[in-house]
């Protein structure tokens, strides 16, 4: 990998949102960009990055796979909500339902039932009608590391790996928090304001219940 860490220890929290906030404003300009709140730490750190830097000029959207858990869409709303950040939910259930019918090997459910679901279908449909060009995700650290050494393949690693998401999926993707372990996103996370619901989130199996 060709990712320099920046490891708990080093990390200074206030610079590291003050970077990632200007790299962001530097990469997108006055342009629109996406990106997807799951509720997890990775992409709730990400989003409250992505509005400082663009403000309503980023769309932040709940992609409802109908395999969350029950209430899971609405909390996160109610939770952004009270932070400043307007959360859409988009419901592509059907999409994902079809994409793992049938489907039985992990690595295959990754794959063909999340990643090209995920990326090729739902995020290309929302850049087309909103406009933008990049999405914004919580790629981190540890999941290039795993996705790279074989251990799994986790479903928002491309470049990396060798996947050019402009040419597969017509966007840009741009990782905030891709010198990061979790750790380190959740100091990050707490020095955004973050309640400690989210800061200090279990994680939960990728996108979907059905993600392992």
């Amino acid at each position: 990998m060709s990712i320099s860490e920046i490891t708990l220890e080093e990390l200074n929290a206030a610079e590291f949102i003050e970077k990632q906030v200007s790299a962001l404003g530097s990469a997108v300009g006055d342009a629109i960009a996406i990106n997807a709140l799951s509720g997890g730490v990775d992409s709730s750190v990400v989003t409250l990055l992505g509005h400082r830097a663009f403000g309503d000029r980023l769309k932040t959207y709940f992609i409802e796979n109908g395999l969350m858990r029950e209430g899971e869409p609405q909390q996160i709303v109610e939770w952004f909500a009270e932070l400043g950040v307007k959360v859409e939910i988009v419901d592509a259930s059907a999409k994902f339902f079809a994409g793992l019918k049938g489907v039985t090997d992990p690595e295959e459910k990754r794959e063909k039932g999340i990643t090209q679901v995920f990326y090729k279908d739902v995020f290309a449909e929302l850049v087309r009608e909103s406009g933008a060009k990049v999405l914004l995700q919580g790629t981190n650290y540890t999941d290039v590391e795993e996705t790279a050494a074989g251990v799994k393949r986790q479903h928002n690693v491309f470049e990396q790996i060798g996947i050019d998401p402009e040419e597969a999926f017509g966007y840009q993707v741009i990782e905030p928090i891709l010198q990061l372990r979790k750790p380190a996103v959740r100091v990050v996370a707490r020095a955004l304001g973050l309640p400690a619901e989210i800061s200090e989130r279990p994680p939960f199996p990728g996108p979907c219940l059905l993600y392992t």
